[in-house]
């Protein structure tokens, strides 16, 4: 168990690192785009199951709210994750996912974590 903790940890460590990285060394960035990845994947589970959803877009002080992140700092934060391709912004200053790093993306950089890839080699 031990082994397994300590190959987990290591890629854990990994994933972060390049997380961090993507968005410009702030996690608390990757937190709010957190939550719009799992508003889609619940989108996304619920289309499966047959219950159709309408994506709304979120303000910065449901999001501060939401993650707890002081709502000054999540409006700056949200307005970079938006110049920068992450989210989309409409005119009534709600905020979307945008295509720039979407779900496919966000599984395969958490693959790592799995436990069939960090499991002891035969």
């Amino acid at each position: 168990m031990q082994r397994l903790f300590y190959r987990w940890s290591g890629q854990f460590s990994s994933v972060l690192i390049r997380t961090r990285a993507r968005f410009d060394g702030d996690l608390d960035q990757y937190v709010l785009y957190l939550t719009f990845l799992l508003s889609e994947l619940a989108d996304r589970i619920n289309g499966e199951a047959g219950v159709p959803r309408q994506s709304r877009g979120l303000n910065a002080l449901s999001l501060s709210e939401i993650t707890g992140i002081p709502r000054e700092s999540a409006r700056r934060k949200l307005l970079l994750l938006a110049a920068n391709g992450y989210l989309n912004r409409d005119a009534d200053g709600l905020f979307t996912l945008a295509d720039r790093y979407g779900l496919e993306t966000f599984f395969a950089e958490l693959k790592p974590l799995f436990a069939d890839a960090v499991a002891p080699r035969a």
